[in-house]
């Protein structure tokens, strides 16, 4: 697959830009749900999935910022107060800000027909290869491109490029929310399974992560605190950075990729 430098070069139109100035790497975050979708419930009043993702993403974008050091991030938010966001509109967020990477945050739920406070811990999800299919067949059939066959190749091999690259970036997420908050809040990192139509159009590799399951007795409780996203926040900040630095400095992508996308 090459390079995150050199796949990130193609994604950005192989622009000369990156390599003679240093160009924040850029993510937009995109915290789940918002105004009348008040997303899962936790086990307190008045604890719900839209304000734990505004606020965790919030503070990524605060910490952040105060970086002094590494690869330069930018963080933009895709909703930075309570209210409903379209689905393709927090995509096209990431879109039109040129993001080296798209990351939806979201907190879990057990099915109402289970008991609630039975599960725990953080997933991960990429789109699957018949999504990446779908989106890299819309793309190269955009009718802007008119007649253009060479257009259309590149739009569709943008796709599948943005799809290796978001199970490279979602391998990295994984390991700090790991050494974060252990080994035994890890569900894995997992290609479909989700309401993932967040995670189309997005035009950059695109990630959801369920942070914890907010109806659990005592993570949920964790996540309604400063304290308790504190180490999410930082989790991510470090990943981003991560990410930045494999970009500015050509380190070879080495998570697995799926064979048929």
């Amino acid at each position: 697959m090459g390079t995150w430098g050199m796949a990130l070069g193609v994604l950005s139109g192989g622009s000369d830009a990156r390599a003679t100035e240093p160009a924040a790497f850029v993510v937009a975050v995109d915290p789940g749900h918002g105004g009348t979708n008040l997303g899962a419930h936790g086990p307190r009043p008045r604890l719900y999935e839209k304000d734990v993702t505004l606020q965790l993403a919030r503070r990524t974008q605060e910490v952040a910022s105060l970086q002094s050091s590494g690869p330069r991030l930018k963080i933009v938010l895709c909703r930075d107060r309570d209210v409903l966001v379209p689905i393709r509109a927090r995509a096209r967020c990431a879109a039109e800000v040129g993001a080296d990477l798209f990351v939806s945050l979201h907190t879990n739920a057990v099915p109402a027909w289970k008991e609630k406070g039975g599960a725990h811990g953080f997933d991960l999800f990429v789109l699957d290869a018949n999504a990446v299919r779908e989106e890299a067949a819309v793309a190269a059939a955009d009718p802007a491109k008119g007649a253009d066959q060479i257009a259309r190749v590149r739009a569709a091999h943008r796709v599948y490029l943005s799809a290796r690259l978001a199970h490279d970036a979602a391998a990295v997420l994984r390991a700090h929310l790991v050494g974060a908050l252990g080994s035994d809040a890890d569900r894995g990192l997992r290609e479909g399974g989700a309401l993932l139509d967040v995670l189309r159009g997005a035009d950059a590799p695109a990630i959801l992560v369920e942070v914890g399951f907010l109806d659990h007795p005592e993570e949920g409780l964790r996540l309604g605190t400063e304290s308790g996203r504190e180490p999410l926040a930082q989790a991510l900040v470090a990943a981003f950075q991560e990410l930045a630095h494999r970009r500015a400095s050509g380190i070879q992508a080495s998570a697995p990729t799926t064979s048929s996308l």
